[in-house]
């Protein structure tokens, strides 16, 4: 096994701005969430079309990956079999990723949605009827087809180049 290696300039100085960052949330609570509500609102108005687009592609390239060509490479040498059949594989990341998620977020999500709503007035009936798309949206196709593309391309990396 590799010995790991700690770039010092890198380190650093991702160490001191991560502390600052911290410092700042910690001492200008305030400031902190007026600066980042505003920073928020900038982006969703202004970049919420490239979020969707984004997410759009990652959902045609993971298809693209299963479906294509590459659908059938392995991740690890040529003459390497799977230690797990594909229905167990997915089970294992299904239960891994979505467990908690299912068991304490199923019920508080919507509820914070219905509440807090990403846009409207919160405890409306419009409140309510948007609550559950949208944490579908989140939990639904749309996220997984970000996570497989990222995992797809650190697990190719890791175990076949």
């Amino acid at each position: 096994m590799k010995k790991m290696t700690v770039n010092p300039p890198v380190f650093f100085t991702s160490a001191f701005l991560l502390i600052a960052f911290l410092a700042f949330g910690v001492l200008k609570t305030k400031l902190a969430r007026s600066l980042s509500g505003a920073l928020l609102a900038s982006v969703s108005l202004n970049f919420g079309w490239f979020y969707l687009v984004s997410v759009t592609f990652f959902i045609g390239f993971a298809l693209w990956l299963m479906l294509g060509p590459y659908g059938h490479v392995r991740l690890g040498s040529d003459d390497d079999r799977p230690d797990y059949s594909t229905l167990t594989w997915f089970s294992m990341l299904f239960s891994a990723g979505m467990g908690i998620g299912l068991v304490f977020y199923g019920v508080a999500e919507p509820m914070m949605h219905y509440g807090s709503p990403p846009s409207g007035e919160g405890f409306s009936v419009k409140a309510a009827q948007n609550a559950l798309p949208t944490t579908f949206f989140h939990w639904g196709v749309h996220a997984w087809a970000i996570y497989v593309v990222m995992a797809a391309s650190i697990a190719y990396f890791s175990y076949r180049h």
